[in-house]
């Protein structure tokens, strides 16, 4: 079968490209945050200070491996700070929602996609794909992804969570995304099955679902 991952697709609907840096900035915010909600259960002093070094370490890194030279990084400093406080105070890191192992939907037996939700909750069956943007609205290639998730955990509720970095005072957004309709979904399943199969990767069916939660479609 011939085999893609969820943003592989979904980049082709970014209308805007963004500067280096903050592409950079927006990885390691994200990667910091999961990290957070790992430590959590383990650290018991305040995690903050873990937090912010973790987040020097790799955007220095980050920036050192794209050849970027930082003029300002106080201000990257200030803004994962303002960030990780944010995020503290949300439900996923107040509740530790972790990530899931990645998710194959299956399409006519023969294409592939990986799908993995940034967040799950399993008590309540819901998953969340957070961004250090503001998601009122949400551009489309969000949407895509969390259409894509909702293949993948079909009986979950679907929420985008916005944290805005770029704002003084951050103030969490949650938004939910309802489930598409039957149309909606076949023709968002045709458009990834041709994609993987003009794009993707050949990979045995076998070792594609190897133990892995995985959703059969046929369209």
């Amino acid at each position: 079968m011939r085999v893609i991952a969820t943003y592989e697709y979904t980049k082709q609907f970014i209308k805007h490209d963004g500067s280096l840096e903050n592409r950079i900035l927006g990885k390691c915010l994200d990667d910091v945050v999961s990290g957070m909600v790992y430590y959590s259960g383990y650290i018991k002093r305040d995690i903050s200070l873990k937090a912010i070094k973790k987040f020097i370490v790799e955007f220095k890194s980050e920036a050192k491996s794209n050849e970027l030279k930082i003029e300002n990084m106080d201000f990257y400093i200030n803004t994962a700070w303002r960030f990780i406080h944010a995020f503290k105070g949300s439900e996923i890191y107040k509740n530790r929602f972790m990530k899931e192992k990645t998710r194959l939907i299956v399409i006519n037996g023969d294409a592939g996609v990986y799908a993995q939700p940034d967040f799950i909750d399993y008590n309540n069956k819901t998953f969340y794909e957070m961004k250090s943007f503001s998601v009122r609205p949400a551009p489309l290639y969000v949407i895509k992804q969390v259409r894509i998730f909702q293949l993948a955990y079909p009986d979950f509720k679907s929420y985008i969570i916005g944290i805005p970095r770029d704002k003084k005072y951050i103030r969490i957004q949650r938004v939910r995304v309802n489930e598409s309709s039957e149309r909606t979904k076949k023709s968002l399943l045709r458009s990834l099955y041709n994609y993987a199969m003009e794009n993707g990767r050949d990979i045995d069916y076998k070792d594609a679902i190897f133990k892995r939660h995985f959703t059969s479609y046929s369209v």
